[in-house]
């Protein structure tokens, strides 16, 4: 899917503009990390001058958060349109299945949910950055939502829900970040991370279709808010 006409719309050339200075940015952290990139580098690859980087972002920190908010609004874009295609998609072991295989085929949303600080330097303890990452790793309003629908195993409150969701799910994004795959394919890692969800998480009594659906409508609302926070944020710099 091409998520480019999803992000925020701005005039002309100028969004042209921001959205190379973004690519080329994503491009270097991606390749040396947030310590090693200046907004020089940017400007060079880029192909423009340095100053007119800064007409976007005041800060070499803000266009690095830029960057990581243009990739968690294509993640939340994503899921969106596959939270409409497929009711039970809302269940939290075919969610983090998806957003884990997100994580593993883009680095800068890995490093996003790892608070990766290799790759985001500074930014991994910046509260925004903690923000976002809790939004998609271990948001408390979805918990509640599975619980509210009796989708959560009675015997765990959201509380400990989230505990296990962010737990069991990091070692999964370290185990891959490690090597540590035993030589199991990707698609066989995200579903032993899906059968582990289920069965530490999810009511063993599989939901109606109507809880179901209305699971999938508050989920896919709290994810279409949290994309527009993100493009509302980035609408501001083009």
């Amino acid at each position: 899917m091409n998520h480019s006409s999803r992000l925020p719309s701005g005039s002309g050339a100028r969004q042209e503009r921001a959205e190379r200075i973004l690519d080329t940015t994503a491009e270097l952290l991606e390749q040396h990390g947030y310590r090693r990139v200046t907004i020089d580098d940017v400007a060079s690859r880029a192909g423009i001058g340095k100053g007119t980087v800064y007409l976007h972002w005041k800060t070499r920190e803000a266009l690095f958060w830029a960057v990581l908010q243009r990739e968690a609004l294509r993640l939340f874009d994503h899921l969106v349109d596959e939270l409409g295609k497929e009711p039970a998609l809302a269940l939290p072991h075919r969610l983090m299945r998806v957003i884990f295989l997100e994580g593993v085929r883009r680095p800068l949303v890995r490093a996003l949910l790892l608070a990766d600080a290799a790759v985001l330097g500074n930014l991994a303890r910046d509260e925004s950055v903690r923000a976002a990452q809790q939004d998609l790793a271990e948001n408390p309003d979805y918990l509640q939502m599975l619980a509210d629908e009796g989708v959560l195993r009675p015997e765990l409150s959201p509380a400990e829900a989230v505990h296990v969701l962010a737990n069991v799910s990091r070692g999964f994004y370290t185990a891959h970040e490690l090597g540590e795959d035993d030589g199991l394919p990707l698609d066989a890692r995200a579903d032993l991370l899906a059968y582990v969800l289920r069965r530490s998480l999810e009511n063993d009594t599989p939901p109606d279709p109507a809880d179901l659906a209305e699971l999938n409508a508050r989920v896919t609302g709290l994810f279409r808010v949290m994309a527009d926070g993100h493009r509302e944020q980035l609408q501001r710099a083009y």
